[in-house]
Order: C-alpha cells, then sequence, then structure tokens
C-alpha cells in the first residue's frame, strides 16, 4: 500500500514538474488550431479535444507526436512541425528585458516561480461600399495589448491579457422588432395600479405592453463575422467619466477588457483544472462550426475541468457567470416597464450564470459527444455546480424555472481523406407526436458537414456544411417566477447581448462552402462562399422567433407553425469572400493579414393577404401560410437590394 501510494505522489511530481509554464492556454484565433486539425486528418497525431482552447502542453504533445510521423511528410511540411516545436518547447534561455517585453524567474528548484511580459500593437481598418450609399460604412479598432504570464511553484501557471482599444465602429438602425409580450400580465396590471392614472396614457401603454428592440445592422464587416475585442465598457472621448459608459462605439472612443486563467494539470495532461475569462469552443467538429458554445460568442469567467479518463473516453464541466448584454440603446422605453423601477438598466434583467458538461468518445474512425447546458438566473445551486449532474432531470426536482438544452455530435473519419460529421442541439420539443419542422414548440438547431484533406498541397482542406437554426432556439420565454427574484429575467442562451451558440440568429440557415491552406509556417490564405438565409426582424413582414431577444408566449404556443422562407420576409445573402495573413520572421515579428468579400443582399416577401397575422402579433399564425405559399422578391425601401465589397485589412506588431 505505501509503495503504491509514493507511485501515485511521484506521477504527480513529475506531472507538475513537466507541466510547468506550458499549462496556460493558446488563443483560439492562433492558426495552430487548423494545423493540428489537418494532421489529425492525415493520420499525423491522435484525436484532438472537442473542446477548446489546448493548453500549451496539449498542444507540444500533438506536435511531438507528429514529428514522430515525420516520414509520412514532406520535407516542407517536417519543417513546418520542427519550427512550432521550437516556438511551443519550454526555452530557458535568458531574454533582455526592455519597455516592451521582459521576463523574470527564481532559481528555487522546489518552488519556482516566473514572470513574462510583453506587449503587442494591432491596427485593423474595415470599410465597406454599397449600391445603396446609405449603407456605406467604416470602422476601426486600435489596439494595445499587454500579455503576463508565469508559473507559481511546479504545476501552477497562470495568464493575464488586457486590451485597450481605440475604437469607432457606426451601426445603422433599420427599423424594429416586436418581442413579444410579458407572461404574467398581472404584474404589470400591479404596477400600473400603483404609478398611473387609469384615464392616463402611460396606463393604457403599461397595460398593452409589446417590448420592441431596434435593429440595427454593422456595414463595415460581412454580415456576422464582426467581433468586438472590448467587453462591456466603451467610453465616447467626448463623454470619458464615471457617467459615460456606452453600450457600442458608434463614436470615437476607448473600450478595453481583461482576460485571463489560472491552470494546472496532473497525470500528464489527464486531468486539467482552471477557471478564467476568456474565448471557448465546446463540441464543435470544425474551427467555428459549434452549436453549443462556439467561438464567436464572448467570453466570460467560468471554473472548468477536463478528464482524460481514457485515450477514448474524456469528460468536460464548465460553470461560470454570464455578462448582461450592456445595450440599453437597442431597447424601447417598454422593456423597462416590467414591474421595474425607474432608471434600471440592462443589467436588472441580466443575472444570469452557465453550466456544461459533456461526455467524448474518440476511436480511431468515430467520434462521439453528449452532454447538457443550462442558463440560470445566479444563485447557490450545487446541482448546477456538480460536473456530474444530468441538467435537464436535475430540474425536475428544482422546478421548471431554467433555460435547458441537449446537445449531440458524432464524427466519422478516414485516415487521409477527411471527415463527414451531424451535430443536433435542442433546445425544448414539445412531445413526440408533433411535427418539428412544423411547429414552433419544436426549437432547435442542427448541422451536418465534410471536410476534405486535398492531396499534394500542403495543410490545405475544403469543407462544406449546412446549418439550420430553428425559430425561437438559443431563446427562452418569459418568467417572472425564478427563484430569489420577484421581478422579469431574460434567460435567452446569450452572453454580452449574443448567442453563445452559432453565430448566426434563429430562424436562419447557412450553406457554407471554405477552403484553407497553409503553405508554410505564418503563412494562411483562404477563401469561401456563404448562403444565409434569415427571417426579418423588422419591418411590415417580420417573422416571429428571428431574434435573439424573442420570447415563445404562453398563448396558443402549442399550436403555433413556422414554414421557413414561406411565412413573412425573408433576407438571403450571398458572400464572396477571400484572405490571407502573412508573418515576418524579423526582430520585431509582424503580421499583416486582409479579407476582401462581396455580398448581395435580397428580400423575399409572400402575398400580404397570406401574412396578415392575428391580434396577438409575435403569437400568431399566418393566416393562410404554410409550405406551399409562393415568395417573390421585394426590392423595396423597407426591403431592399444591396450590392457591396466590403475590405479588411490589418497590422500586428509582437514586441
Amino acid at each position: 500500500m505505501k509503495k503504491t501510494l509514493l507511485l501515485i505522489s511521484g506521477l504527480i511530481f513529475f506531472s507538475f514538474v513537466v507541466s510547468a509554464q506550458m499549462n496556460v492556454s493558446v488563443s483560439l484565433n492562433d492558426e495552430i488550431y487548423e494545423f493540428l486539425d489537418v494532421a489529425n486528418k492525415k493520420g499525423l497525431c491522435s484525436p484532438l479535444n472537442s473542446y477548446k482552447p489546448y493548453t500549451r502542453s496539449q498542444i507540444l504533445q500533438s506536435l511531438r507526436e507528429i514529428y514522430d510521423n515525420s516520414e509520412k511528410m514532406t520535407e516542407n511540411e517536417i519543417e513546418m512541425v520542427e519550427q512550432y516545436l521550437a516556438e511551443y518547447e519550454p526555452n530557458e534561455e535568458e531574454k533582455k528585458n526592455t519597455f516592451y517585453k521582459a521576463s523574470f524567474k527564481n532559481h528555487n528548484e522546489n518552488f519556482p516561480i516566473s514572470f513574462n511580459y510583453k506587449s503587442e500593437l494591432e491596427f485593423v481598418y474595415s470599410g465597406g461600399l454599397y449600391t445603396d450609399s446609405d449603407y456605406n460604412s467604416f470602422g476601426m479598432d486600435n489596439m494595445y495589448i499587454i500579455n503576463f504570464d508565469g508559473d507559481i511553484g511546479k504545476g501552477l501557471s497562470y495568464r493575464l491579457k488586457g486590451v485597450l482599444d481605440f475604437s469607432w465602429m457606426p451601426l445603422m438602425e433599420i427599423g424594429d422588432y416586436l418581442i413579444g409580450y410579458p407572461w404574467f400580465e398581472d404584474g404589470l396590471d400591479d404596477f400600473a395600479d400603483g404609478k398611473f392614472a387609469e384615464d392616463s396614457v402611460e396606463y393604457a401603454k403599461i397595460k398593452n405592453t409589446q417590448r420592441r428592440i431596434r435593429r440595427y445592422l454593422n456595414n463595415s464587416y460581412l454580415p456576422y463575422s464582426y467581433k468586438k475585442p472590448w467587453s462591456g465598457q466603451f467610453y465616447f472621448s467626448k463623454n470619458m467619466n464615471a457617467s459615460g459608459l456606452e453600450g457600442w462605439a458608434t463614436s470615437f472612443g476607448l473600450g478595453f477588457s481583461i482576460d485571463g486563467e489560472i491552470r494546472g494539470s496532473i497525470l500528464d495532461n489527464h486531468i486539467i483544472l482552471g477557471a478564467g475569462r476568456f474565448d471557448r469552443e465546446v463540441a464543435a467538429m470544425d474551427t467555428g462550426s459549434s452549436l453549443v458554445l462556439n467561438a464567436q460568442a464572448y467570453p466570460f469567467m467560468a471554473v472548468d475541468a477536463q478528464f482524460k479518463l481514457f485515450n477514448f473516453l474524456k469528460f468536460y464541466s464548465l460553470t461560470g457567470i454570464l455578462e448582461y448584454p450592456n445595450q440599453d440603446y437597442i431597447n424601447n422605453d417598454e422593456l423597462k416597464l416590467l414591474g421595474c423601477p425607474d432608471g434600471v438598466d440592462d443589467s436588472y434583467f441580466y443575472q444570469n450564470a452557465f453550466s456544461l458538461n459533456m461526455i467524448e468518445l474518440d476511436f480511431k474512425r468515430l467520434h462521439f459527444d453528449f452532454g447538457s447546458s443550462v442558463v440560470w438566473p445566479k444563485r447557490f445551486d450545487i446541482g448546477y455546480m456538480f460536473p456530474l449532474a444530468n441538467y435537464v432531470e436535475y430540474q425536475n426536482h428544482i422546478g421548471d424555472c431554467d433555460n435547458l438544452a441537449l446537445f449531440g455530435d458524432v464524427k466519422f473519419s478516414i485516415e487521409g481523406i477527411g471527415s463527414i460529421w451531424a451535430s443536433f442541439y435542442l433546445d425544448e420539443i414539445n412531445g413526440l407526436n408533433n411535427n418539428p419542422f412544423k411547429h414552433t414548440r419544436a426549437m432547435f438547431a442542427y448541422q451536418g458537414g465534410v471536410k476534405y484533406v486535398l492531396p499534394k498541397l500542403p495543410f490545405a482542406t475544403i469543407s462544406f456544411r449546412y446549418t439550420k437554426i430553428e425559430p425561437y432556439c438559443y431563446t427562452h420565454h418569459s418568467i417572472n417566477y425564478a427563484p430569489w427574484y420577484d421581478h422579469y429575467i431574460c434567460e435567452n442562451y446569450s452572453n454580452n447581448g449574443e448567442s453563445l451558440g452559432y453565430y448566426l440568429p434563429p430562424n436562419s440557415d447557412e450553406f457554407l462552402l471554405q477552403f484553407k491552406i497553409q503553405p508554410k509556417k505564418g503563412i494562411t490564405a483562404g477563401a469561401s462562399y456563404q448562403l444565409i438565409r434569415h427571417g426579418a426582424d423588422y419591418g411590415s413582414q417580420q417573422v416571429p422567433g428571428s431574434n435573439i431577444y424573442s420570447e415563445l408566449s404562453n398563448q396558443n404556443r402549442d399550436e403555433l407553425e413556422k414554414y421557413f422562407l414561406h411565412d413573412g420576409a425573408y433576407n438571403w445573402i450571398h458572400i464572396v469572400s477571400a484572405g490571407s495573413k502573412f508573418a515576418l520572421n524579423t526582430k520585431i515579428p509582424v503580421s499583416f493579414y486582409g479579407n476582401l468579400g462581396l455580398m448581395f443582399s435580397y428580400f423575399t416577401v409572400i402575398d400580404s393577404e397570406n401574412y396578415d397575422r392575428d391580434v396577438n402579433g409575435n403569437n400568431g399564425n399566418c393566416k393562410d401560410a404554410d409550405f406551399s405559399t409562393p415568395f417573390d422578391i421585394a426590392n423595396t425601401e423597407e426591403y431592399p437590394n444591396i450590392f457591396g465589397a466590403v475590405l479588411t485589412l490589418g497590422v500586428s506588431i509582437n514586441f
């Protein structure tokens, strides 16, 4: 028994030693992820986790495995692997400290401590020119980035990243969107009765509340492609004081963000524990494809745990606190009339936590994962914090008051050829006797894709995927009865105002054809074609359930039906784009990147007689619409045809 304990202690100690300085994660934007994915499809390394980011140690393990298969690679590919190994292998060389970068460490072998600092400048400018000059737009992000990392002892690493962003990103208002009626009208009645006279305009307005949000476009970037580098804080240059917090960089000013983590691993990365705020992606069968927690989602503070029980069996768990959207500028006054005191803002309605767990099976050719997630108002709820809980089953014990979801993925791979996959995300469904493609109560998303490794080209692939997001998916019904809260709480599947899941809004689909190639380390290029179709979330033929802020009312919700493309106005967007990134291997590394996209956008509408909805507005069906209802291209002032060209250029300087 003593020998066994000594052996286990020795393994843990050894794991701490070899993992030191290697436990911090690598940004999801790094080119190494696509490199490792292609290497895996070529049969050069073992299957990779479907939860990211990876730590430096995990990446180094895969690179060493790839290098051990050098006989399967060309000389150019071997050179690339050697360059990556040189980047990720621990480097004990003493470096000269400067104002822009520095490195310090003690010489205590029993408790090593290190501190590394480096800074970076990044400038990104993007603009679009359109056939309608009202859509012309130009935006920019000028960032100063500070990075700190190091070790505390033999098994614990830390990382901190601060961003100052001098930004300007104009938005174009195009209309507003009816997002629903409150579920509990009695609460509104009490509020109206206590505050306004029964014969007043204010009283009538509250009694007939229809909550709406303003709809904006960011025309400086291609649709659904911009991710702001600052967090919830932004200050216009004309009002940089304590009262100047703004929701978006519609005027030039300063935004900032702080990301970081503390992480450790034992037993040769079989157990990895950490906490921090940074970008994550979970259950993604290809880069940026996750329906559950997408790389495009904004970061949030969370604790997570990774367990590699066997080479084929892995487990992942996460619990964190979501950030409120800070988007009062999109809300009309009606949102503040839901029984709330004067002067409240978005933070009053968004007080949510998020938990997720997933089990993953990886065999030589077959990958399978399954898990559940939940958005729940913040309270001390041990069940959602417990990694092994099944959230759907657990909610049956505490009441139906949270936003639950189930998800699963299956992928089949053939070495040297590529992979094919299917993904599914189930938000809500009303029994098995309903048609899930017809009844609105069925709220889900699904995806199918294939990725092919191009022979004779260095780390090149071509991929295709189709993704469908049903109406009201990623949303939730409005509730006033969450434990610990006596007012309305929004529990949609969002963080910082954007979806946690796929980057498209509800009631959308996407065809994506994509080519990528990496001829050298530091050089990447690609091209893509997208067709995105989305139910209009503004205007005279807006389609219910087409916005992340939509809420499915309790009025006749079991009888409501949906007819994609045939029940209102739909925006069709064709996008062709190409881009590349090039890194100069100089004394001060400099990277240049750019992307040019051409976009053609138009709307289809149905006959107004078929669209006519009942008095419930957001809750009503189209009068006579079904999947046979014809639609035509509109090209009106409300729903115009637009052609545009969008150019994005950037430069990054790492000191």
